[in-house]
Order: structure tokens, then C-alpha cells, then sequence
């Protein structure tokens, strides 16, 4: 599937990889990387949104409902809040609108952080655990962002598969 995603970012005129330091988005990070001949950069705001079930399989976690981890009680214990994670994503995304400026950027992150922040950028209403499960995550793909000079985003799906 990496490599899907590899094959049909290789002609784009991509300028910058950012990337999750997770393992997961490291790998991928990689494999796009020795395509696009890029450096890629880590930033800790693209990580997986801290959860009440961080460590344990996502089956356990999809078990114990995920959206647990979104209230009050999960969140005195450490975990993220929705909007915290929006504002962690949206200010990375908007040091990156600034930096490269009408130019395509590639951000490799995780399932919850993409869909808060596409959530935001699509305009719908309310953001909540239960309405990001509408928001599909396509296998070896993601979404494409593209602000116009006033800000406004434009949000589409790529699909690589």
C-alpha cells in the first residue's frame, strides 16, 4: 500500500515531507521519500492523538470504544481533547501554508489527527468522536488541502489504490 502511495506521489511537484516520528509514519515517510528524492522532517504535532488506551491494540481499544477517550474523565487522566488536537494539527498546517506558500507539501500523520483536521477544513459540524467516523481515511491515501490566498480550504480525497 506504501508503495501506491509512492508511485502516485512520484511526478507531483511535491517540495516538503513531514512526517509523524511514530514507526508506522516513519516507514511510510521513508518509501515516499527515496521517491521524491526529499529529506523528510519529524514534528511531534503530527503524532497520534494521546488516548486513555495508548499502548494497547486497536482492537482493544475499538472494544472499549475509542470515543471514551474524548471525555472529561479521560481527559484529567492525560488524554487529548478534540479541540486540543485540531489546534495542534491546524497550527502546524498553517506554519506550513506560511513557509511554503502555493507550493505542495506531503504530511504523513495518523487516522484521528487526519480526520479532526479535515473535519475542520470541511466544515462539519459538530467535531465530535462520533461524527470523524464518517470521515473515511482511504487506504494508501489521504487528502488533499489547498488554501486559496484568502485562507479558504478546499478539501479532497486522494485515493492511490
Amino acid at each position: 500500500m506504501r508503495q501506491l502511495a509512492a508511485s502516485y506521489f512520484a511526478n507531483k511537484p511535491v517540495v516538503a515531507l513531514y512526517s509523524s516520528p511514530l514507526l508506522r509514519t516513519k516507514q511510510t515517510a521513508q518509501i515516499l521519500a527515496e521517491t521524491l528524492h526529499l529529506s523528510i522532517m519529524f514534528d511531534d504535532r503530527l503524532l497520534e492523538v494521546t488516548t486513555h488506551a495508548d499502548g494497547v491494540p486497536m482492537k482493544l481499544f475499538d472494544e472499549t470504544n475509542g470515543g471514551l477517550s474524548y471525555t472529561p474523565e479521560y481527559q484529567a487522566k492525560g488524554a487529548e481533547s478534540i479541540e486540543d488536537l485540531i489546534i495542534r494539527m491546524d497550527n502546524f498546517i498553517q506554519e506550513k501554508v506560511r513557509k511554503h506558500q502555493g507550493r505542495e507539501v506531503l504530511i504523513v500523520t495518523h487516522g484521528d489527527p487526519m480526520r479532526y483536521v479535515v473535519m475542520k477544513y470541511m466544515r462539519i459540524v459538530p467535531i465530535t468522536f462520533e461524527a470523524s467516523r464518517s470521515v473515511a481515511i482511504p487506504i494508501a491515501g489521504g487528502y488533499k488541502i489547498e488554501f486559496s490566498d484568502t485562507g479558504e480550504a478546499q478539501v479532497y480525497p486522494i485515493v492511490t489504490a
